[in-house]
């Protein structure tokens, strides 16, 4: 495994010499290095980003950029705009995108957020270009997009405002309390204004935080589940009510409201980074779904919802068909890659019927008939999300467990000091027992557990996005992969790299142009081929109007002649007039390092499995490539097969890995599903995790976190069970004070904490070519048993 120098994100290298996981990441460094950006490494350090992968080399849509300043400098003085932005990721990314808003005209100030993924800015009126700055932006792997629908969730604003509150409640409640502790004489002028703040904080913190984990375990109660809020609001009802008691009884070792206070915070505070981490991942990706929301037919926007038989509607350029339609004229070249895994571009005639799902990779729209209402589209059924967020069925029965005894004991404890006579001792003894067992390590040290694992993994180009995923990815025993773009790259590999490298600046200029924009596979690797010398040539001679010809190829008249890029005798040919300037070759090919992650997989005892709506013989071809039996790998099946297989697999220990639509219904079906976000990217919105990576080193990568992060867990709850024991005895047998419990709860909490810390941070063996290597190691050298991805399949 190498890094890379400019995201750090892992990846395997196809030769040694090569220092950055993707063309788009080289290209930026590039850029970075040219204009003298170079501080921007020094704040990174050594932070991981995400992959630019190829958001340099787009035509992105900043159409919504001008309407959004319109509106802005409508006021006087400085306008002003909040937008999302994608790639940012560190403090580096921060000081990069404020040095390049500095350079325009007109600009006042940027503040870029990583936490959020959002963008600040300030301009004066009339006097700045934000498209340039946007297309400035996108060329240094940052894309800026409408923010609608993008701020913080409103649980996470929620249990930041409860957080802040309860914090300062806890500290007045302990403030106040304290003097007791130390020997204030009950009869002291000011002892009970005292111990009424130290009610009102308590009483505040219940209303501000209580109430949260009240809520939402008695909505799990309602529908006969149990949560982890539960416990939590076991012990804090019983320390609330109790302290109430005890302060109208007089008994002073009834009363916790300094206790609940504080344990309010730290479940907030625990809950909070739980939250905010999964969230900053959901926040990431500013890319739309293919899918449109509205389509143009006759006089103006129609809903996708509203579409009927027999409607005629225009199809946009790398949008996707959301019902099946007949192309009412002319010849469209559309992918089918999204709901059938085919890979190739099809070609279609007036009067083809084209299903839903078919993205246009033409650059002008096409006029289709819908045969279908969207009720009845398949597309409608393959993007609803009904799987939700899968919580683990071991955890379940813990809880149920742990809630049974702690009840129970309580009860008996309650129970057994009244039969004695001494129902006021039981009384604090029972609030006791169910105040010391209130799960402290699951609240704050779990959630910490899951951030630290979350960013292990983030260092090899995944992201979680359900905090449920690490119990249930332990359970995993078989891992399900679909083919086009999951196990091969989304796009063909050029196979003759050095066909475009020794192009001459008219050639290479010629092949920019008819390239830049285009859709088609073929042409987005050869932009990107091109690389810096494409962008280059673009930015200093600019564009020509180019005319696609539908599975043909395309073609634009240049100061020199006619430039043609298409089809020919000897594969993909750039012509100037008659002449062929350069053959390219193109091939499918693995995702780097697959060959070696199925082999990591399977020596931790997992079965692999292949399912792909593609050709049954190129699936038979990729499994003899990955060495797999026949019987592991099979083609030509449609969305609802793939759903059947897998269901007729799982057994609560699936994991699918899928990117189009047409494995939507195998997620709902799986246990644990993640996908790699590619060019027309669907499931990342509703996958447990997804990677940004070209490789497939996050897999091992994330089983290992998983590891490591049940490995700090169990240290954490073998301390739990042997400190609620202790303190339990403690409990049952009246000793249990509330000063006591107010030093015991926080102190728990931070040694959990620490052990979680620990374990978390283990290295954990991993998978090289070469056997293993631990976490310190270099990177293998020397070729493998098997290397497919350097293989056309």
């Amino acid at each position: 495994m190498a890094t890379c120098e400019h995201c750090g994100t892992a990846f395997t290298p196809r030769d040694a010499g090569e220092r950055y996981c993707c063309r788009g990441c080289d290209y930026v460094a590039g850029m970075i290095r040219e204009q003298g950006f170079g501080r921007y490494y020094e704040l990174k350090d050594d932070a991981t980003g995400t992959p630019v992968r190829s958001r340099p080399f787009e035509d992105h849509d900043f159409a919504w950029l001008a309407p959004a300043m319109a509106a802005a400098e409508q006021g006087e003085g400085v306008a002003q705009l909040d937008c999302a932005v994608e790639g940012i990721s560190c403090v580096g990314c921060v000081w990069l995108i404020e040095r390049l808003f500095e350079r325009h005209d007109g600009a006042v100030r940027a503040a870029a957020n990583p936490a959020s993924g959002r963008l600040h800015l300030e301009w004066r009126p009339g006097s700045c270009d934000l498209a340039g700055f946007a297309k400035e932006l996108a060329g240094f792997g940052y894309v800026v997009a409408p923010a609608t629908g993008r701020e913080a969730s409103p649980e996470r604003r929620q249990l930041a405002g409860r957080m802040g509150l309860c914090g300062a409640f806890a500290l007045n409640a302990m403030g106040f309390s304290l003097p007791g502790y130390l020997g204030m004489p009950a009869d002291f002028e000011f002892a009970g204004l005292f111990r009424l703040i130290a009610f009102a904080s308590a009483t505040l913190a219940m209303l501000a935080g209580g109430g949260y984990f009240i809520a939402r375990a008695w909505r799990a109660l309602k529908s006969g589940a149990l949560h982890i809020d539960l416990p939590i609001a076991l012990g804090l009802v019983a320390a609330y009510a109790g302290s109430i008691a005890g302060w109208a009884a007089g008994e002073e070792k009834l009363m916790y409201f300094d206790f609940v206070a504080t344990f309010v915070f730290l479940m907030l505070l625990g809950r909070y980074v739980q939250t905010a981490a999964v969230e900053k991942n959901r926040l990431r990706l500013v890319r739309r779904s293919p899918l449109p929301e509205s389509v143009n037919a006759g006089d103006g926007r129609v809903a996708v919802a509203a579409l009927a038989p027999g409607m005629k509607f225009d199809l946009e350029p790398g949008k996707a068909l959301p019902v099946a339609a007949c192309l009412a004229d002319g010849v469209a070249e559309v992918s089918l890659e999204w709901i059938h895994g085919e890979a190739d571009p099809v070609t279609l005639g007036p009067g083809a019927r084209m299903p839903a799902g078919a993205i246009l990779l033409g650059r002008q729209p096409v006029s289709v008939t819908a045969d279908e209402s969207w009720a009845d589209s398949l597309i409608s059924k393959l993007t609803a999300d009904t799987a939700g967020d899968r919580g683990s069925p071991v955890f379940q029965r813990l809880l149920k467990g742990y809630l049974a005894v702690v009840i129970a004991v309580g009860i008996a404890v309650m129970a057994g000091w009244s039969w004695s006579g001494d129902w006021r001792t039981g009384l604090q003894a029972m609030i006791s027992v169910f105040v010391v067992s209130c799960p402290c390590a699951l609240g704050v040290a779990v959630p910490l557990a899951d951030e630290w694992a979350a960013s292990r993994l983030s260092r090899a180009g995944a992201f979680v996005r359900r905090a449920s995923l690490w119990p249930r990815l332990r359970r995993v025993r078989k891992v399900v992969f679909d083919k086009t773009g999951t196990l091969t790259l989304e796009r063909p590999e050029l196979v003759n790299p050095g066909a475009v490298e020794s192009l001459g600046e008219d050639a290479a200029l010629a092949l920019a142009r008819l390239t830049r924009g285009s859709l088609h596979p073929v042409s987005r690797s050869l932009l990107e081929a091109l690389g810096s010398r494409g962008q280059r040539l673009l930015g200093a001679q600019g564009p020509i109007a180019v005319e696609e010809i539908p599975g043909t190829g395309v073609r634009g008249q240049a100061e020199d002649g006619e430039w043609f890029l298409g089809k020919g005798a000897g594969g993909t040919e750039l012509r100037h007039g008659d002449q062929v300037v350069a053959t390219f070759s193109f091939r499918d090919s693995l995702r780097p390092g697959a060959a070696e992650a199925i082999r990591g997989l399977e020596r931790r005892g997992l079965s692999i499995h292949i399912l792909s709506g593609d050709d049954p013989q190129k699936v038979a071809r990729l499994a003899r490539a990955l060495e797999l039996d026949d019987g592991q790998a099979s083609g030509g099946l449609n969305p609802e097969e793939k759903a059947e297989r897998v269901k007729a697999l799982d057994r609560q220990d699936t994991l699918y890995l899928g990117d189009g639509a047409n494995d939507s219904l195998a997620f709902d079906a799986a246990f644990v599903t993640g996908t790699p976000v590619v060019d027309r990217s669907l499931l990342e919105s509703k996958a447990d995790f997804y990677a940004l990576g070209s490789g497939l080193a996050y897999l091992p990568e994330a089983l290992a976190a998983a590891d490591a992060r049940a490995q700090g867990v169990r240290r954490a709850f073998t301390f739990a069970i042997a400190y609620n024991l202790v303190v339990i005895v403690l409990s049952a047998g009246g000793h249990m004070s509330p000063i006591l419990a107010a030093v015991l709860m926080p102190l728990s909490s931070v040694i959990s904490i620490l052990l979680v810390a620990s374990g978390s941070r283990t290295p954990v063996v991993e998978i090289s070519k070469q056997g293993t290597y631990g976490r310190d190691a270099g990177p293998a050298t020397g070729p493998s048993r098997n290397e497919p991805s350097e293989q056309a399949i």
